[in-house]
């Protein structure tokens, strides 16, 4: 098993040329098969150019590097629709809230491990709503979705961030309102946890430029220009 830190930032070689192809940049995720699809080389920002090594072309993921047959191997996104729709969802595991099927906050993802063999999800660390400096395991057969905003996971005993009511007479708009109200208080605790923190890399907008440089403090600022480009879920995995 690889952990996704242990992967991205990789050199990818060809093993006929012996020379190194780009650098591992991300992990596109399958959510419906729960599994790595492709390999993100060269460039993260979701513009021409941009290069994806297919996961079943990879033909090892060592300590030190990530090989593949050939150059060739390596796709635009533009000439692989499989691969430009999974991009589009932009499905990040990495600081997505995770919420169980009984509508229970319970934390946020700070890690997850693959098969190095097959791209599987095998399982997914989170930080505890309750406890930021403490970290769980979810097995990936207890994952139900992976979803844009949350990781929805089968309720088996976890601690939660805040317990919700649900009387058996409520009803399913009242319902969908109490998980809502939950998702904005565990966001707000969010935000109050990045305060502070350091960015440890740059995040880039949607056209590729720097957003917020790495070394930034995070302030209620940096905050606000993070959500209003849709990088709130990036900002929250890249600190530290």
């Amino acid at each position: 098993m690889k952990k996704s830190q242990e992967i991205i930032g990789l050199p990818v070689f060809s093993i006929i040329d012996g020379a190194k192809i780009g650098q591992v940049k991300d992990l596109v995720i399958n959510p419906e098969e729960g599994k790595v699809d492709f390999i993100l080389v060269g460039n993260s920002s979701w513009y021409e150019g941009a290069k994806v090594l297919p996961f079943k072309d990879v033909v090892g993921i060592g300590e030190h590097a990530v090989t593949t047959e050939s150059q060739s191997m390596l796709l635009s996104v533009d000439e692989s629709e499989d691969a430009k729709n999974l991009l589009s969802r932009n499905i990040q595991i990495k600081g997505t809230r995770v919420l169980t099927n009984k509508g229970n906050l319970i934390g946020v993802i700070s890690e997850f491990e693959v098969d190095g063999d097959t791209g599987k999800l095998a399982r997914l660390e989170y930080k505890t709503a309750q406890d930021e400096m403490k970290l769980e395991v979810i097995e990936a057969e207890d994952v139900l979705t992976y979803g844009s905003e949350v990781v929805v996971v089968r309720e088996k005993g976890f601690e939660y961030a805040k317990k919700v009511v649900q009387p058996e007479d409520i009803s399913r708009d009242e319902d969908q309102e109490t998980v809502s109200e939950g998702a904005a208080f565990f966001k707000e605790r969010q935000k109050v946890f990045l305060l502070g923190k350091k960015v440890i890399q740059d995040i880039k907008d949607g056209k590729g430029e720097v957003l917020i440089p790495e070394g930034t403090v995070v302030t209620e600022e940096v905050i606000a220009l993070a959500e209003a480009n849709d990088r709130f879920v990036e900002l929250s995995q890249c600190v530290k």
